[in-house]
């Protein structure tokens, strides 16, 4: 299944006002397919037809049925991640079950429906299909030593870089909430408002540990019409309406391991709960022309998707000091924990827009081989709310990503009833640098797949299986002088899928 989409799921909290480029890259991201077969030949449909998943692809490519259908699909998904946080290496995995397609696509003959040389349409296609675009399932854990700096410094850089008082600070803010939480003290030796580490100027050494849980899907609810005219062309329109469901806990725990009689913060721990719910529409139109019973070519374009989103959030940060630590008025520390109030807020996101190129070699006693090329500009991605423009978090998007090509490769052989298949697909990183791009940097995902169907005269049963890898790189703070921890994940997914059809004319 496409792993990539789960490379942007782990955002910690660089502002507490949450939304940013990184939900509208999240969004853009979907699946190879839908059915099991689709998935078999890595997504590449486009040009072949006759599978709920065209509906996605290329809508022209539903003309190619000849009887009404009905299709259920189910999903077995795994997600391995191994991390590498301050030269320790973590694994941990998560198990989802899931519908990823049902489809039931609706076979009206046209006048020349019989006849082997038709001078029309032959006929038309209705179809109503569920399919899931998105898996947000992941969970990651990382952990090692910093001999270096604290997140500590992170809350001071921002209240220090707005140089205002507790009272004037926004109640959203991170700096706000480690202010209330004694995590940062105030410099007592400055004229204006300046902040300190609740450490002091001690040395740090300090244990860092997380975990960042997130399930959730994107759905996409569609409704298709194609038609077949004479064998030669098809043409097919379809209105998608998507549903975002995304779910993260996160925890990030800071332990001072400091011995002696140094007395300040014995630990700190940063919670975080966010959702974002939400609808979209968009439309796809395709075309598909078939020269001969061998060959066929199609071209998509997939509409931005306008999306309007709900987020909900809170944060929470627990201190707790050494027993007999004193502030800096001599007072005593005491254990604090520190709580945003629930937070909602309203906002669109427009993900780009889409051209499918599709081109297919076929033998109906041999089986075909397909291809799809598929182009995305994720710089066009953007966010809008009536109370805030995004203007600097759009300027990230089109400085930090760029437009690729993705490329899905498929085949699928006949030997009487049965079908083999094997696929492949390669999406390049959406992001430009090398490096982690602000706090996340997404790599090249690959994706192999394989498969094995049976086609009756009335029903078909498909299975696929398919493994996905690719590496992704974060911050889970910022520092200006660049020397926060790096973690690095290198991520292993895979998913049974299991598709039964059936012919309900």
């Amino acid at each position: 299944m496409k792993a990539v989409l789960f490379s942007i799921i782990w955002f910690f909290g660089i502002s507490l006002f949450s939304q940013n480029e990184v939900d509208a890259i999240r969004f853009s991201q979907e699946n190879i397919g839908s059915t099991a077969r689709s998935f078999a030949v890595g997504g590449a449909f486009g040009a072949v037809g006759a599978d709920p998943s065209c509906a996605a692809i290329n809508p022209a490519g539903m003309a190619k049925y000849r009887s009404s259908k009905l299709y259920i699909s189910t999903a077995f998904y795994n997600a391995k991640n191994k991390t590498t946080f301050l030269g320790n290496n973590l694994t941990d995995n998560k198990f989802n079950f899931n519908l990823p397609n049902l489809g039931l696509v609706i076979n009206i003959p046209g006048e020349d429906y019989t006849e082997k040389n038709p001078k029309g349409f032959v006929n038309f296609i209705v179809g109503f299909n569920v399919n899931r675009k998105n898996n947000f399932h992941n969970r990651i854990i990382f952990d090692g030593v910093n001999n270096v700096n604290s997140i500590t410094q992170d809350w001071v850089e921002r209240a220090n870089r707005e140089g205002l008082s507790p009272a004037d600070m926004s109640a959203y803010s991170l700096e706000h909430l480690a202010y209330a939480a004694a995590a940062i003290d105030p410099d007592t030796t400055s004229s204006f408002p300046r902040y300190l580490s609740a450490y002091g100027k001690t040395p740090i050494l300090v244990n860092q540990s997380g975990i960042v849980q997130s399930r959730g899907a994107l759905n996409d609810y569609n409704f298709s019409v194609a038609a077949n005219y004479r064998h030669l062309i098809q043409g097919g329109i379809s209105i998608g309406f998507k549903s975002i469901r995304y779910i993260e806990s996160y925890s990030f725990i800071e332990q001072d391991l400091k011995t002696g009689n140094i007395k300040d913060i014995r630990s700190l721990t940063l919670d975080k709960d966010f959702s974002t719910k939400g609808r979209g529409l968009d439309a796809k139109i395709g075309i598909l022309v078939s020269p001969s019973e061998f060959f066929r070519f199609g071209y998509a374009y997939h509409s931005p998707t306008f999306y309007n989103l709900t987020d909900s959030y809170t944060y929470t940060i627990n201190s707790v000091f050494d027993y007999g630590a004193r502030d800096v008025f001599n007072d005593d520390r005491k254990n604090t924990i520190a709580t945003t109030l629930p937070t909602v807020y309203r906002y669109k996101i427009t993900t780009p827009s889409r051209h499918v190129f599709s081109a297919a070699m076929l033998n109906k006693e041999l089986g075909f081989m397909s291809i799809d090329i598929e182009y995305v500009n994720y710089a066009g991605a953007s966010l809008w709310a009536k109370d805030y423009k995004f203007i600097p978090e759009n300027a990230k998007i089109k400085s930090n990503y760029q437009s690729v090509v993705n490329i899905r490769f498929g085949v699928e052989l006949i030997q009487d009833i049965f079908r083999f298949r094997a696929g492949y697909a390669r999406n390049p990183s959406p992001s430009k640098s090398r490096g982690a791009v602000s706090d996340l940097h997404i790599h090249a995902n690959n994706t192999y797949t394989v498969g094995f169907g049976i086609k009756g005269e009335s029903y078909s049963f498909d299975i696929a299986f398919i493994t996905a890898s690719y590496n992704n790189s974060y911050y889970p703070y910022s520092l200006q002088d660049n020397k926060q921890p790096l973690t690095s994940n290198k991520v292993n997914n895979s998913s049974l899928i299991l598709t039964a059809g059936f012919n309900i004319d």
